[in-house]
């Protein structure tokens, strides 16, 4: 109904038509005036001033300019008519005027309404487009603030914090450690991945645990039979729809491994319902590395912060895991040696061990004709990090040894986004037996 009422008033909306409609009206007024004023003096008719209405009525419509030119056209159509018909003397100069004035105070009344409904248009759409641009704004902040924690989530500084609380409540219990970490784990992989509905699962001899050790979100099943999970089980890699090529749909939309630094398939998280617009690279790539760390936690043998003498293929895993970071994640790790030159400070060298953080790995041994040593792996430790490592560890020794505090010496930091060899040459000159710290772990590889 709506749309026919505009195809029928559109026409006569254009200017043209209000021309039209001032001459029609103007002709109508004068010729009102020529008849009411042929009326006999007493018809009740005369006691208005009818031809008043049609100027008053422009003035109102389209404002005093156009009520103006509707006045002078019916005063100069009503001239003409008296001056042919030999009566111009009686002709009403006073209700002219009169006309003119309320023409006039009509049409600034109606020109100064329409200036306010202007002004307020104007400032309303001014307030409009002032919402939208807020709008966007708003969405463009949102999105760069998601964005933004995401890449500080991503940061070696923050990752490595997200780590080493998962390890200080796993070195907390010696059994059943997934129930334990498995609900900040979920957390931590909801924040990175977008995850809302998801199990982590304890895998034992490549055989997934019926029952979840920590479930996110509502509605969490396990299908053991699905295919993707299957798959994920076989090639021990990060799997999502992305990277799934399979024939068959999956009710997962991601699957994630828990691969320890041994290659031991520890666990698996398994997502029903995932943020898609999250699953970038970048992002997966942070799964995988969350992942990997967290499996280590879930093992006795490569949750040991300080490792012995005879512990080197477990210290050489760590550094292979750190080239593997480094190589494919753009993450730097740091590898500085403490050498007791003396040979009389074993305690001393000791008892660095008890300022570790969280997620380091230390290392005594004994090097071929050399004192006794003590190997440190910064894991996601960029080298201004391990300076201000070293300065901390050169403050703890001044205080326990005062002046012979050079009786340790420093060598390092070596970092890893430097070229392999190089921290491979630095292995054999102060590895405890050379060849066998040579051989890579296949960990990672």
């Amino acid at each position: 109904m709506n749309k026919l009422l505009d195809i029928f008033i559109k026409p006569f909306q254009g200017d043209n038509f209000v021309w039209i409609e001032i001459i029609i009206i103007t002709a109508i007024s004068a010729t009102s005036w020529i008849y009411f004023y042929s009326l006999p003096a007493g018809v009740e008719a005369n006691h208005f001033f009818w031809p008043l209405l049609g100027p008053l009525l422009i003035a109102l419509r389209y404002g005093f300019a156009k009520g103006f030119i509707c006045t002078l056209g019916m005063t100069a159509v009503l001239v003409s008519i008296m001056k042919d018909g030999g009566m111009l003397p009686l002709f009403p100069f006073s209700l002219i005027v009169g006309t003119f004035f309320v023409v006039m105070i009509a049409g600034e009344f109606r020109d100064h309404w329409q200036r306010s409904i202007d002004k307020y248009g104007i400032e309303h759409k001014h307030m409009q487009q002032e919402l939208t641009s807020f709008t966007k704004n708003y969405h463009l902040l949102k999105v760069s603030h998601d964005q933004l924690e995401l890449r500080n989530a991503g940061q070696p500084a923050s990752l490595r914090a997200e780590i080493n609380s998962l390890q200080r409540i796993a070195l907390q219990y010696s059994e059943r450690r997934l129930a334990h970490i498995g609900e900040p784990l979920l957390a931590l992989f909801a924040h990175v991945g977008g995850i809302h509905v998801a199990g982590i699962y304890k895998v034992t001899n490549n055989e997934v645990e019926a029952q979840p050790h920590a479930v996110l979100g509502d509605s969490h099943t396990l299908n053991i039979n699905d295919c993707m999970l299957q798959d994920m089980l076989v090639n021990k890699k990060l799997l999502s729809p992305v990277t799934f090529h399979a024939q068959h749909e999956s009710c997962y939309q991601l699957c994630i491994p828990l691969v320890d630094t041994a290659g031991v398939l520890q666990a698996v998280v398994l997502a029903e319902s995932v943020k898609f617009f999250l699953l970038t690279p970048a992002n997966v790539v942070l799964l995988s590395l969350i992942a990997d760390n967290a499996a280590d936690l879930l093992s006795d043998e490569l949750l040991t912060p300080v490792l012995a003498t005879h512990q080197d293929d477990l210290f050489m895993r760590y550094v292979q895991r750190a080239h593997y970071n480094s190589r494919e994640y753009a993450l730097d790790s740091s590898l500085i040696i403490f050498h007791d030159h003396t040979g009389k400070n074993p305690d001393e060298l000791d008892a660095l061990t008890n300022h570790r953080r969280g997620s380091d790995v230390y290392w005594t041994y004994q090097p071929p004709n050399k004192k006794l040593c003590l190997m440190v792996l910064l894991p996601l430790t960029t080298a201004t990090d391990s300076q201000l490592f070293i300065t901390r560890m050169q403050q703890i020794l001044f205080n326990a040894l005062g002046e012979h505090c050079n009786d340790i010496d420093i060598i390092g930091p070596f970092s890893f986004e430097d070229s392999k060899h190089d921290i491979d040459s630095i292995i054999k000159i102060w590895g405890p037996n050379n060849d066998r710290m040579l051989v890579p772990s296949r960990a990672n590889s």
